[in-house]
């Protein structure tokens, strides 16, 4: 990613200028900006939402493709993928600048479309209270673009408690976040590209809460491991964790619900597992195009069937189950994804192990057959189905330099910022605070809770002896800077305190939801470049400090997850 030249020429304006936001300056815990005293949304019991009234849970799905019609492109005369000044554009609207869609990767504009990006969106209504989950398909979403949309005055009078926002992280979705722009110091936000997000956000979000009907629920989980009797037998037909240690949860659980009387009528289907949407991003043999990489044929696929000459998983054909599917991205933080040396099996059986979209779409649809079969021969039906929610605000510190530049020289979408004054340099004793939120969500058997950012596996699952590994070795000991396993935090961890509701049985985490913080990185094993930190990573696998907020990362952003997990109103 492009980001040496905007730190060299940014540095200073960091600790010389002042950015938006305010408040007192930054004093830690004795500010109150750490933490939170107690949940501001909890239902049912806030006046709003103080009853499950006959206990009916009501579920709505919607869907909207807000893909960028008639864009702008421009002719890769060197064919080195990325935009230059001097090559020739379609200027269709005049204005005498190229105005394309910019993708993940700094300069890449969309040269045309493979399949819909689509905001898709679950209502959930019982009694007085009604939560929605909306899930973008968008390498992230701001917490100023999720306020934008939540306050949309076509959704006021709806009854909404709360919408929990979320993004899919499809790196060839339109840059949504502001840091892939046509130069290191130019957002890479479109506003016609965010009004359309806007506007199919906000119509999926009310049709859903408009057509939720009585539901019941047949869910079910399975493990994406090569050989589902084995343990130890890896995982590379689907994903690997290429970061130190090899910690992650390779979980698909799938929510179907269908209308109250009627088993065979899907209303929605919920699904949820862990892995980067990139891998076409990465083949330099095509010109760029917008995808939802393998979330979209995820997507399709358990909506209209796999085929048994589709998929190796499916040992015959497997009806799809119709409705409309919301997939909810997982704890892919450490790179939980499907590069380097995975080989997801095509259609006829042969590993595909070259990133392309043939690699995007034999993992979509693979891991659809997984999950059809898992709810046709496991799923658990159930119309007992209570609804509750709570929701806490919180605020995180910004010690990274390079998001304390890509706010001051606005790269990046809106976003609240406090606890510092900005009239005065950024330095330490002086450093942002950003506003955070997580949610926790039940519905029956199903428990989820928000992060936000690519949460790092272990902070969800624990696992430091190795058995969240899959037959993978816990890590490499001839790298530099390894983790340090004897500060790895102690249980209980997410996973844990997620089941520690009382009937939750299929626990979830939602990633990149609420808003899009980059890395959550646990302390025991980060580590910073002594002599360039946020701009060089550190020897051995720590790329991903570079992204995060700071060292502080795990206590000031999974500590009030934790705290709202063990929450309890009564």
């Amino acid at each position: 990613m492009a980001r040496g030249v905007l730190l060299s020429l940014c540095y200073l304006v960091v600790v010389g200028c002042g950015g938006g936001g305010g408040g007192t300056p930054d004093a830690g815990v004795d500010a109150r900006l750490e933490g939170f005293d107690q949940p501001d949304l909890v239902c049912p019991g806030n006046p709003d939402c103080a009853s499950a009234g006959d206990g009916v849970l009501k579920v709505g799905v919607a869907k909207q493709a807000y893909t960028p019609q008639n864009f702008e492109t421009y002719t890769d005369e060197n064919g080195d993928r990325e935009y230059q000044t001097t090559e020739p554009y379609t200027d269709k609207n005049g204005n005498g600048k190229f105005d394309g869609v910019w993708m993940f990767g700094g300069g890449r504009a969309a040269l045309g479309v493979n399949n819909d990006v689509e905001a898709r969106a679950m209502a959930f209504v019982e009694g007085d209270m009604t939560f929605v989950i909306l899930y973008v398909d968008a390498v992230g979403l701001i917490g100023g673009d999720i306020d934008i949309i939540r306050n949309d005055p076509q959704l006021a009078g709806l009854g909404i408690d709360h919408i929990l926002v979320g993004a899919t992280h499809a790196h060839d979705g339109p840059d949504t976040v502001g840091l892939w722009g046509p130069t290191a110091t130019a957002t890479g936000r479109q506003k016609f590209v965010m009004e359309g997000l806007y506007a199919a956000s906000v119509k999926v979000i009310k049709d859903a809460v408009q057509s939720a009907e009585p539901a019941t629920m047949v869910i079910a989980s399975t493990k994406l491991i090569n050989d589902p009797a084995n343990n130890q037998s890896k995982t590379d037909d689907f994903n690997k964790d290429i970061r130190d240690p090899v910690i992650f949860d390779p979980t698909l659980t799938i929510a179907r619900f269908v209308k109250a009387g009627q088993p065979t009528v899907t209303i929605g289907t919920l699904v949820n597992w862990a892995d980067h949407p990139e891998v076409s991003h990465f083949d330099d043999t095509v010109e760029a195009k917008l995808t939802a990489h393998y979330v979209h044929y995820l997507r399709d696929k358990i909506e209209n069937g796999v085929l048994a000459t589709e998929s190796k998983y499916a040992q015959t054909d497997l009806p799809g189950l119709g409705g409309i599917t919301v997939f909810v991205q997982g704890a892919l933080g450490g790179q939980i994804g499907s590069l380097r040396g995975t080989h997801p099996p095509g259609p006829d059986g042969t590993p595909i192990t070259v990133v392309s979209d043939a690699m995007d779409r034999a993992i979509g649809t693979n891991v659809a057959a997984k999950a059809l079969t898992a709810l046709a021969q496991a799923g658990e039906s159930t119309s007992v189905l209570p609804l509750s929610f709570k929701s806490a605000k919180y605020w995180a510190r910004i010690e990274n330099t390079f998001f304390h530049v890509a706010f001051l020289v606005s790269l990046l979408g809106p976003h609240e910022l406090g606890g510092y004054d900005p009239d005065e340099p950024i330095d330490v004793g002086n450093y942002p605070w950003i506003s955070l939120r997580a949610t926790f969500v039940q519905v029956g058997p199903l428990g989820l809770v928000t992060a936000p950012g690519e949460l790092h596996p272990e902070l969800w699952v624990g696992g430091y002896d190795g058995s969240w590994s899959w037959g993978w070795p816990l890590y490499d000991q001839t790298k530099l800077n390894p983790p340090k396993f004897d500060e790895a935090p102690k249980p209980p961890y997410m996973r844990d305190l997620v089941l520690a509701h009382t009937g939750v049985r299929y626990p979830v985490v939602a990633g990149l939801a609420e808003d899009y913080i980059g890395y959550i990185v646990p302390a025991y094993n980060y580590a910073l470049d002594p002599d360039n930190p946020y701009i060089n990573e550190a020897e051995g696998d720590h790329y991903e400090e570079v992204y995060s907020l700071g060292p502080l990362c795990e206590q000031h952003v999974v500590h009030p997850i934790l705290e709202l997990l063990r929450y309890r109103s009564n």
